[in-house]
């Protein structure tokens, strides 16, 4: 097996439905402590739109076959008492939001941490193909949401992925007994 990543995502958005926008979406571009922010108030389930990040400039080989797709997101909640947990976590297929929910039930932390979504053998519960993960509308989705009515802001710093593969060739010399 062979992987490509972490890869960051060159094109962010802020993206409906959802009651609270993400201010500066391309912040989560970096690891760099410039972020991504969903600013609360103090109101009970509050949503942020979801963050999309797409364009990972994946180059996997034609043909090869998808094992698994691993996403990590660095982000933070400066006010850990208000509850802020994912809503959702989709990978984005196609340009479409798709496939398996990896939403964790993790409060967000006070410093920035990575969360993993998936595996090098999880597929999100779709079929790939090459040309699907080097597509520039292939990325992932995030939002999240305020559980107790209290003021905070959501910061995401950085989205990468990593996508596991098995070449074309290795998949040929597999069922040929080589390898």
């Amino acid at each position: 097996m062979a992987s490509q990543g972490p890869n960051s995502g060159a094109t962010f958005a802020s993206v409906a439905p959802g009651d609270i926008v993400w201010d500066t979406p391309t912040n989560a571009q970096t690891s760099d402590n410039a972020y991504a922010q969903a600013i609360f108030t103090a109101v009970l389930d509050q949503s942020s739109e979801n963050l999309h990040a797409t364009n990972f400039g994946f180059l996997v080989p034609a043909g090869s076959t998808i094992d698994g797709i691993i996403a990590e997101v660095e982000r933070k909640s400066t006010n850990v008492a208000a509850d802020i947990r994912d809503l959702s976590v989709k990978i984005i297929k196609g340009g479409t939001a798709s496939g398996d929910e990896k939403a964790s039930g993790t409060i967000w932390p006070a410093s920035d941490t990575y969360q993993t979504y998936g595996t090098a053998s999880d597929k999100w519960g779709l079929t790939w193909t090459s040309t699907d993960i080097n597509a520039s509308n292939f990325g992932l989705s995030i939002s999240a949401g305020d559980f107790i009515a209290l003021p905070w802001i959501g910061q995401i710093d950085h989205i990468r992925l990593t996508v596991h593969y098995t070449p074309a060739s290795s998949s040929k010399l597999m069922l040929l007994g080589v390898g």
